[in-house]
């Protein structure tokens, strides 16, 4: 099982969030990551899954609460 593990630093990165969100989310368990030693690593495929996870869909316009003119 080879993955890529990142910093959070660079997972960060590919997130454009800040390192300290990275490490808030971690701390949530919100982000997967591996603890070794004193270390949490994230693997590359857990931003992706995060990213899953959190993408809210677009409401349709069939049901959008607008009104029309």
């Amino acid at each position: 099982m080879s993955q890529d593990l990142l910093s959070p630093k660079e997972a960060a990165a590919r997130m454009s969030l800040s390192v300290r969100r990275v490490r808030q989310l971690i701390a949530a368990h919100e982000l997967r990551h591996v603890r070794i030693f004193n270390r949490n690593l994230v693997p590359a495929e857990a931003i992706t899954e995060f990213f899953e996870r959190n993408t809210v869909a677009p409401k349709s316009e069939d049901s959008a609460d607008v009104s029309k003119y």
